[in-house]
């Protein structure tokens, strides 16, 4: 059985920990850094796509979302793997028992782009596979 615990990009190597994988490096696939995106596309990606997302100091994409309990809670982070690696693009969390919150930046061109929505977007769909999406509550993080 392979597990993989996380992936970092330092210095244009990828470098994957596992358990019983040891280290590996390959240095043979760059990353290019995306596009930040402008304030204005910003605004219109908000509006039309996560209208109850929040940016925080232009920098990062913020929504807290609450579940019925905590299964269903980590339910809901384990269905954001699946596009958070596809996408090699991951959220940080935080869980609260029956809260989720999500924070999107792309730290490497210092501030949001189109992987940041990307991965938005995934996650609201996630929050409710079956349905409507839920909403993020409006004053938590």
């Amino acid at each position: 059985m392979r597990i993989r615990l996380g992936r970092w990009v330092t210095s244009g190597l990828m470098i994957g920990v596992g358990l019983g994988v040891g280290l590996g490096l390959n240095a043979s696939r760059a990353i290019a850094v995306p596009e930040l995106l402008s304030g204005d596309v910003i605004l219109a990606r908000l509006r039309d796509d996560l209208p109850d997302w929040r940016v925080i100091n232009g920098q990062s994409l913020a929504c807290t979302y609450q579940f019925d309990n905590f299964v269903e809670a980590i339910a809901f982070v384990n269905r954001l793997v699946e596009p958070a690696e596809a996408a090699a693009h991951h959220p940080d969390l935080t869980i609260n028992y029956n809260r989720v919150a999500l924070l999107l930046s792309t730290h490497d061109a210092g501030g949001l782009t189109e992987l940041d929505f990307r991965v938005a977007q995934a996650a609201r769909a996630a929050t409710n596979p079956d349905g409507q999406p839920l909403t993020c509550l409006s004053n938590a993080l």
